[in-house]
């Protein structure tokens, strides 16, 4: 006499698939980021290597934000007077930036895959408003505060090198003003396990881990700003968040 599954049996084994599922889903899910979070690097590092092929046929300079003039030299296309203009004539601002000779373009290498343009229409990575100009050789560093509420410990934190490309933050601010600088209250994302991606003058990229309070829907003190970096230059403090159109190259001879 053949016999079948019994009602309890068939429930038990779908008890078992259930737990193996929910066992496995968080593995697969932080896989998932993980593969997401090295091609966010891999596009930061890309970005970078383009800046300085640019500054290998322009005397060491990287270029810059539209702080520095209203002239068709931003990195991201994005403010130059080319792109404003007529802005229907291309399918991407970078269509018109200083950078799209020396950088194999994709519209997806602006984009982090994990952020999905969930703020920026054009792209997550923007450059530090003061650091336009820049030389890829400089001997400067930064710093900043590892806890944003205690100004007695304003300089703790030390960047491994000169930083100049950022992982903006998603909200504060790179879908209110989309204009390619980190500036005044902006903040570095943690949309990759708390921390963000980051390239540097010297070439690299890396990961950062910027202060942050406990909601990040909301502008706390906690949150380590813009405005709140230091360049060392000289035996001298400086901040990096505001430019104007006459500080081009500013950071290669701060005063």
């Amino acid at each position: 006499m053949r016999r079948g599954f019994t009602l309890i049996e068939l429930l038990v084994v779908v008890a078992i698939i259930g737990l193996l599922i929910a066992i496995l889903l968080p593995t697969l899910s932080s896989a998932r980021e993980q593969s997401r979070e090295v091609v966010c690097l891999s596009n930061v590092k890309q970005i970078v290597q383009g800046f300085f092929i640019y500054a290998e046929g322009y005397q060491g300079y990287i270029p810059g934000t539209y702080w520095q003039g209203p002239i068709n030299s931003e990195w991201s296309g994005r403010m130059n007077a080319e792109y404003l203009e007529n802005p229907e004539a291309y399918s991407h601002p970078f269509e018109t930036s200083v950078l799209r000779h020396h950088l194999s373009y994709e519209d997806d290498i602006f984009q982090c895959p994990t952020g999905q343009r969930e703020a920026n229409t054009f792209f997550d990575y923007t450059v530090i408003i003061r650091m336009a100009g820049a030389r890829t050789d400089l001997p400067w560093k930064m710093f900043y505060p590892t806890d944003p509420l205690k100004p007695s410990q304003t300089l703790i934190g030390r960047f491994p090198a000169l930083p100049f490309l950022i992982e903006e933050d998603a909200f504060w601010y790179n879908g209110e003003v989309d204009d390619g600088s980190w500036a005044n209250l902006d903040q570095f994302s943690d949309r990759h396990h708390g921390g963000c991606n980051i390239g540097y003058l010297d070439g690299g990229a890396g990961r950062f881990v910027s202060p942050k309070g406990g909601n990040r829907e909301i502008q706390e003190g906690a949150d380590l700003k813009a405005r709140q970096l230091r360049l060392l230059a000289k035996d001298e403090f400086y901040p990096v968040w505001r430019s104007n159109e006459r500080e081009f190259g500013w950071v290669n001879d701060p005063r």
